[in-house]
């Protein structure tokens, strides 16, 4: 007798149930084993071992990333990888061959798992990606460890061999031991780099967060200074965003020679200085802005990130005309929970507005490319003489198309609302997996003022509008100035300028950079020209200082120099430009409305006076 149909069907339902349960199981299971022996650390070396899952593909192909998440570079990951072998469960040696730098195709791989071994090479500790010595091991995964499409969403366990005396962090979990790390899935593996070796260790909790300091090297820092400091300054974000991303946060801090910069990660930071830029004010206030910098990128990308860049695509260019708001907006948040935490004072905080605001003036790419164009142009961004004269920069004209932004929202919102509260609705509403377009930001920006941003986004984002900085500072009850202390504070002394950089060395002074449309630009000099004479006079100082003091402004002068071993001899007319430095200062009897608008803005009463 034959079943119902419907008794039938049922049966097939079942069974389709169960054999989808069987496979989730399967795959809820399913997990990455990684090994990372470092047995020659003086040579740089380590042996990775890895242990994929069954592979239900006759070919498979391994991956390591073309870039490094907090770096918008492509960069050769691939290059330090030897010895590859690719083996079964059962230890027979599987075929494969490279079909591009970063990719290895292992055939014969179908229902059998597959192992891996090879050799890396790790001596890029300025790149902050992979970096072994005697004394310790930074490794960011993504030039460490090879990953499939398959794996990339499945948890590694990240276990090192290291030498006796080491010990290792991360801000990955903790696993079995204290030299195992867990990773969920690829992307936050790639994301929390390993710090392990001889180091300082600090740890230490606040508001219910515990967070973690971890310094490689010895150098003139004060470590007990710098955890005080790091409390005061992790409790500032609340003047931002509601809520932590984060249970625990390490700061990792390299203290070395040459290698500087820093690098966020989802929940942990490196940053790297020289060992003996720490103990003055200068350079521990440089530094602690870094751990600002490095701090709100944990929001700022690493939980709301534009579009183009969600999910990321580690083998190719991820673009985005927004990447301003990501470099920029930071560079211009950081001093929010510098200033509240008063971990700088409002003179400090003017001096950097003033160095901001000059390096504006002498950017002739400004008027070339705006910001937009800037961010998803950052995969190719050139810097010295061409980028000063055509292009802009993410970080630094970001920061001051943030800065215009919050100004415009305070003065449109009667002081109420801020750019920090664009960036709680970026977090509040498109946090990851979501991320979020130009469309959406000005849809955050009518919400937190009621206003339409069209225009003025047009103007200043995917425009090149000038920037009034008198206008926008007077807001504030501030002014500039080139005075010095105690001269009349309108006064401006200036001295002759050509618009020449230049830089002494064997061949003699050789011209760096030429700043579009100054004197030097329209006589004709460029780089690589070597100056040897200024009005047939020799030069014999090492910059051209001294000898331009011997000359005014409007003044026709000569230069001799050697072009492609030439010599050639050219006439400028010099300018001028003010002598001191620019200041902000504090104006006369500033307006309440002033002193209102400086404590919406920073958090802190307007100074009655400039600090001297």
């Amino acid at each position: 007798m034959r079943e119902p149909i419907c008794v039938f069907n049922y049966k097939i339902k079942v069974i389709i149930a169960i054999s989808l349960f069987i496979a989730q199981l399967i795959s809820a299971h399913a997990s990455v084993k990684v090994n990372i022996i470092i047995e020659q650390p003086e040579h740089h070396l380590a042996k990775v071992e890895l242990q994929f899952d069954k592979s239900n593909i006759e070919q498979v192909n391994f991956y390591l990333p073309t870039w490094r998440t907090g770096r918008y570079q492509t960069l050769n990951l691939a290059n330090g990888i030897r010895d590859f072998i690719a083996k079964d469960s059962q230890g027979n040696v599987l075929s494969w061959r490279k079909i591009d730098k970063h990719t290895w195709q292992v055939s014969g791989s179908k229902n059998k798992k597959i192992h891996l071994n090879y050799q890396v090479y790790a001596n890029q500790l300025a790149q902050r990606t992979r970096h072994i010595d005697d004394s310790h091991a930074f490794l960011d995964s993504s030039a460490v460890v090879m990953y499939t499409e398959a794996s990339r969403s499945l948890p590694h366990t990240v276990q090192l061999f290291v030498p006796k005396l080491w010990r290792s962090f991360s801000g990955l979990e903790s696993g079995d031991n204290s030299h195992q790390f867990i990773a969920t899935n690829y992307d936050q593996l790639v994301d929390s780099p390993i710090e392990t070796g001889i180091n300082e260790h600090h740890e230490f909790s606040v508001d219910s967060r515990l967070y973690q300091l971890v310094i490689w090297g010895e150098g003139n820092y004060d470590s007990v200074k710098m955890v005080a400091d790091i409390k005061v300054l992790v409790k500032q974000s609340k003047h931002i965003w509601q809520g932590y991303p984060f249970k625990r946060y390490v700061f990792m801090v390299h203290a070395t020679s040459g290698a500087r910069g820093a690098t966020e990660h989802v929940n942990s930071t490196i940053i790297q200085r020289s060992r003996f830029k720490f103990s003055t004010r200068k350079d521990y206030l440089s530094f602690i802005a870094v751990v600002a910098h490095e701090f709100v990128h944990t929001w700022n990308v690493k939980q709301y990130r534009p579009h183009g860049l969600v999910p990321y695509d580690y083998q190719q260019e991820n673009y985005s005309n927004l990447l301003w708001l990501v470099e920029g907006s930071t560079s211009y948040l950081q001093y929010q929970l510098l200033l509240r935490g008063n971990l700088m004072t409002t003179d400090e905080f003017f001096s950097a507005l003033a160095k901001r605001i000059t390096a504006y003036m002498h950017k002739p790419g400004q008027a070339s490319q705006t910001v937009a164009q800037a961010s998803f142009d950052a995969w190719i961004s050139e810097g010295g003489d061409y980028g000063n004269n055509h292009s802009v920069n993410i970080y630094a004209e970001g920061f001051l198309a943030s800065w215009l932004l919050d100004f415009d929202i305070l003065n449109k919102t009667d002081l109420s609302k801020s750019y920090r509260n664009v960036h709680n609705q970026l977090y509040q509403q498109h946090r990851l997996p979501k991320s979020y377009k130009e469309a959406d930001v000005l849809k955050i920006l009518k919400q937190v003022t009621g206003s339409n941003y069209q225009v003025w986004w047009q103007d200043n984002i995917h425009g090149t509008a000038k920037i009034d900085f008198s206008l926008l500072l007077a807001k504030a009850g501030l002014a500039m100035s080139y005075a010095k202390t105690g001269e009349d504070k309108s006064s401006k002394q200036t001295k002759v300028w050509t618009g020449l950089n230049t830089k002494y060395g064997t061949q003699g002074l050789v011209i760096s950079s030429v700043e579009q449309d100054s004197p030097a630009w329209h006589a004709g000099l460029t780089t690589e020209d070597v100056i040897v004479a200024v009005d047939g006079l020799r030069i014999v100082d090492k910059d051209l200082v001294n000898r331009l003091k011997d000359f005014k402004a409007e003044q026709t002068i000569e230069f001799t120099y050697f072009r492609r071993d030439k010599l050639i001899t050219t006439k400028v007319k010099l300018s001028a430009i003010a002598k001191n430095k620019l200041k902000i200062i504090v104006i006369a009897k500033a307006s309440q409305q002033q002193k209102l608008f400086f404590k919406a803005w920073t958090g802190l009463d307007l100074p009655e006076k400039t600090p001297e």
